[in-house]
């Protein structure tokens, strides 16, 4: 195989903000296509379209009246997406301290989804952060996921079991 010529390149600062709308989301579409079989790649790629995203940051700060409101907007929603996206591969290679890393975001906003939510409180719960992660859960309706209320009854249930593992070693110590 021999390349015989590249058409088209630019660098991400070379690119105005529709095209680098564009090129994300053709990274996330490569990414989704990618991740039931390979999520590393899928990984990858959207790793790719945030970058590419994050080179107009702060978004918030861009002119709506030159940029466009909605392509702002759009530019938002697919941000959150792919850091969306980006959590559910930590997860599939059980990275959790970094999915929590990912999902920061959530923090700041007033009602967060519920899949984001699920991740973050997933997260926290497999590194053991069990009360962060029953109050992740409480900050949305979680009885209306079946996923939502399992991950709450293991939580619970996980954190009685340490709890009683806890207290017995304490009795065997002072007994």
């Amino acid at each position: 195989m021999k390349l015989l010529r590249i058409e088209d390149q630019k660098y991400y600062h070379d690119l105005s903000v529709a095209e680098t709308l564009a090129l994300a989301k053709r990274c996330k579409e490569n990414g989704v296509t990618m991740f039931p079989k390979y999520p590393l790649f899928a990984h990858a790629y959207f790793s790719q379209a945030a970058k590419c995203l994050l080179t107009w940051s702060p978004i918030d700060q861009l002119d709506p009246a030159i940029e466009g409101a909605s392509t702002l907007e759009d530019m938002q929603s697919l941000l959150e997406t792919l850091y969306l996206n980006i959590a559910a591969c930590l997860i599939k290679q059980n990275r959790f301290d970094e999915v929590l890393h990912v999902l920061r975001y959530t923090d700041q906003q007033e009602n967060p989804s519920a899949k984001a939510t699920y991740r973050k409180a997933l997260a926290q719960f497999k590194v053991k952060q069990y009360g962060e992660a029953l109050a992740t859960l409480a900050r949305i309706d979680f009885t209306t996921s079946k996923e939502c209320v399992a991950l709450h009854k293991q939580i619970v249930q996980t954190r009685q079991q340490e709890d009683s593992q806890y207290n017995s070693m304490v009795k065997k110590m002072f007994a």
